[in-house]
């Protein structure tokens, strides 16, 4: 069996040239995140939109009421419908402090899903160490699921083609000397990647952000179902489709002590995900990020003192 790109780039050994945050800038990063949490859900709150956490953000929130130990993101999402209003009025609301990058919005996808960056920051990680990228936070579009199965699955391996021939144009147009050195740790690593930039190669006919334009649309569904789901999440298309009431009607819980938004149903939704994720992971099988370099903003370092 194939391992997943994610689960190759955890088995490396640690590269000599990442950076381990200090705990004062993992404070700091914490600090941006719930800051940019606070301006989301604002802004949310005004036009009648729900955001709610997602992924690895909802497992902190049920299992340590805060971010995972380990962890140095933030995942957020909305309903498609909800997104659509919010591209929208970003640049009003927002723009200030942030920008968002997103397939199908001012051509400047970078993911097969939308980021909003934090303006004035350095991110960089082994798998994009563009020197544009930023603190980020990915956010997820909830979408319709087809509840015929024939259709679900003729329109999921549609989308899981199309995003893994997205992904591999992607590390082939990049062509990141850090994830190539990265990944040359090991036989394995070498193989994995060598093989990414062949199939990379063969895709590459499609510019990288042309490729997440096509991915966001094929995953849209309009027709309002009993199923919903994250096409572009950890899971893919079929792995995080869930009942509609798993998702919606929102849920709450508290994160860094503030009352947050949660899928209706977070046991169904992290049951389905990660399986038993009441049990904490043993030290060398938690998820991990590939960090080059970080730099905070001005007004950043101001926040946190």
């Amino acid at each position: 069996m194939i391992k997943s790109y994610k689960k190759v780039l955890n088995s490396m050994p640690k590269y000599s040239g990442l950076r381990v945050l200090t705990e004062d800038e993992i404070k700091k990063l914490r600090k941006v995140f719930l800051q940019g949490l606070t301006d989301m859900t604002r802004v949310c709150e005004k036009y009648n939109l729900t955001v709610m956490l997602i992924g690895g953000s909802v497992l902190g929130a049920v299992r340590h009421q805060g971010f995972i130990p380990w962890d140095d993101d933030l995942d957020i999402a909305m309903t498609r419908a909800d997104y659509n209003i919010l591209k929208r009025v970003f640049e009003k609301e927002l723009g200030d402090k942030y920008f968002l990058v997103a397939p199908n919005y001012k051509g400047n996808a970078r993911n097969r899903f939308p980021q909003i960056f934090v303006k004035d920051t350095v991110f960089l990680e082994v798998e994009n160490s563009d020197p544009n990228s930023g603190i980020k936070i990915d956010l997820f579009i909830i979408e319709n699921i087809p509840s015929g199965y024939i259709r679900r699955i003729i329109k999921g391996c549609w989308c899981s083609a199309l995003m893994f021939m997205a992904s591999n144009a992607a590390t082939y147009q990049e062509n990141s000397n850090l994830l190539k050195r990265y990944m040359y740790q090991t036989k394995e690593g070498e193989k994995y990647y060598k093989r990414k930039m062949k199939l990379g190669r063969l895709f590459s006919f499609i510019e990288e952000q042309k490729w997440f334009n096509i991915v966001e649309k094929a995953c849209q569904y309009n027709k309002r179902t009993n199923l919903m789901g994250i096409p572009t999440g950890r899971g893919h298309y079929f792995g995080e489709i869930r009942p509609r009431n798993t998702f919606l009607p929102i849920s709450h819980g508290m994160f860094e002590g503030i009352v947050v938004n949660l899928p209706g149903n977070p046991d169904d939704y992290l049951s389905n995900l990660y399986g038993d994720y009441k049990t904490i992971p043993a030290e060398d099988k938690r998820e991990q990020h590939f960090i080059y370099d970080i730099k905070f903003s001005n007004d950043n370092e101001k926040s946190v003192r």
